[in-house]
């Protein structure tokens, strides 16, 4: 499991824009990382926690980027194609689930994964 200590000198030291990250409470972080660590484990499967663990920076900016995800990215990823209200329109094909950084750091993975 990822330490939080290192998230957060990783967000302090060597990232531009966190403030996701900065504004967020500590239990609020620590639940980022586990569904991060989750979320990757689950797609990227050549990584396994005991054998050849996730490199922690990819965990820690797939946390960030969850943390960025507001209503309108969680509702799309339930299946909500468009939402309208007053006149404003805003069509949400595309989102990406995993942060471009941890393509970045882990490579595309072969196969079935499309983002």
């Amino acid at each position: 499991m990822v330490d939080l200590n290192r998230a957060n000198t990783y967000f302090t030291n060597d990232v531009l824009h966190n403030e996701e990250w900065v504004i967020t409470d500590n239990s609020t972080r620590q639940r980022a990382l586990v569904s991060a660590e989750t979320q990757l484990y689950r797609l990227f499967r050549i990584y396994q926690p005991d054998i050849r663990p996730l490199p922690e920076e990819a965990v820690f900016e797939q946390a960030l980027w969850l943390l960025g995800m507001d209503e309108t990215v969680r509702k799309s990823e339930q299946g909500v194609k468009a939402v309208s209200v007053s006149g404003l329109s805003i069509t949400m094909d595309g989102i990406r689930r995993i942060s471009p950084e941890v393509i970045a750091i882990l490579g595309r993975r072969v196969g079935r994964y499309v983002d």
